[in-house]
């Protein structure tokens, strides 16, 4: 999500909290997260120059000539697809009636590998996403699908926040990863919405979005219980598509001859087991140098059961 510190309405989203919920006044919205946290930072400022605050119907926004933000939440406390359906009828609403492409969605699930009626949770988040696009865009809604994650939270609400733009994004996929939304039947009775990456190309710099990112090969999981597999299986996911978004160097530790471009390199990681903590830190500060405020570890169950560990990042860099 983009942060800065500024006096500007702006929406606060804060991790840890025991519920997912939204609050605030006119000049600035809370996105509370039911989302444990770890480690880094604890919360962030989403904010836009001359930006305007709004509300309407479950979303809360803040918008500009050229870009909107927005969050929500709703109830799931039992099945998921039809209010999921609704908050994404919303969202692309939004979108569509400012002219704005929809960049990056950031969804957070209640109990997202429980079996609910049969189905899991994450499924039926799907199947609702799915149906929103598909009601949006028709037979071309592969071709519009924003970069995305899907983690576990606490309490019922569901919870997403969102990045649109009046640019149309690069979308980019993972040339060894089936995209999401050709993974087969086996996955659930609608695929995942979302791209691998997409890039955002502005007046004075690019925007890149890179999704949940976890150690799946093809469309299959690679190293159940096994967390430096999975940490190297990922890894070498980002690393390809941070190729392709051309920003690579934002992989390696900071220094003025690879980072000289570099404007923001902000990356979130989800572990379902707190303990892995230490590991993963140390694994991720030997390869790149972040630490600190370059990365948030939170505690989430992932939407494979099978898997532990998921990393996202959003990286900027200068153009020119």
């Amino acid at each position: 999500m983009p942060a800065a510190v500024t006096d500007e309405p702006q929406i606060l989203v804060q991790f840890g909290e025991k519920v997912s919920r939204i609050s605030g006044n006119e000049d600035a919205g809370v996105l509370q997260l039911g989302v444990p946290w770890l480690a880094g930072k604890k919360e962030e400022i989403v904010a836009l120059p001359k930006g305007r605050p709004g509300k309407s119907g479950n979303l809360i926004t803040l918008e500009n000539d050229t870009h909107l933000v927005g969050a929500a939440t709703i109830d799931v406390s039992t099945r998921m697809e039809e209010p999921v359906h609704q908050i994404y009828r919303e969202v692309l609403e939004a979108c569509a009636s400012r002219g704005m492409h929809l960049h990056r969605a950031w969804n957070y699930v209640p109990r997202i590998n429980e079996v609910d009626h049969g189905l899991e949770r994450y499924r039926q988040f799907n199947i609702g996403r799915w149906l929103a696009f598909e009601e949006s865009f028709g037979r071309d809604l592969r071709s519009f699908m924003p970069a995305a994650s899907a983690v576990g939270s606490e309490g019922n609400q569901f919870a997403v926040m969102f990045v649109a733009g009046k640019t149309q994004p690069q979308y980019l996929e993972n040339p060894s990863q089936v995209p999401a939304y050709h993974y087969p039947a086996d996955y659930g009775p609608r695929p995942p919405s979302f791209a691998r990456a997409v890039l955002v190309k502005c007046a004075r710099e690019t925007v890149g979005y890179l999704s949940g990112t976890a150690s799946i090969e093809g469309h299959r999981n690679v190293g159940e219980g096994d967390w430096h597999l999975q940490f190297r299986t990922t890894m070498h996911n980002i690393q390809i598509m941070f190729e392709r978004m051309g920003v690579a160097q934002a992989l390696k530790p900071k220094s003025r001859s690879s980072q000289s471009k570099l404007v923001m390199r902000d990356f979130k990681v989800y572990l379902r087991h707190p303990e892995a903590l230490p590991l993963v830190q140390e694994w991720l500060a030997e390869e790149t140098g972040l630490t600190g405020d370059d990365v948030m570890f939170l505690k989430a169950d992932i939407c494979r059961a099978e898997l532990d560990l998921e990393m996202e990042a959003v990286v900027s860099r200068r153009i020119g």
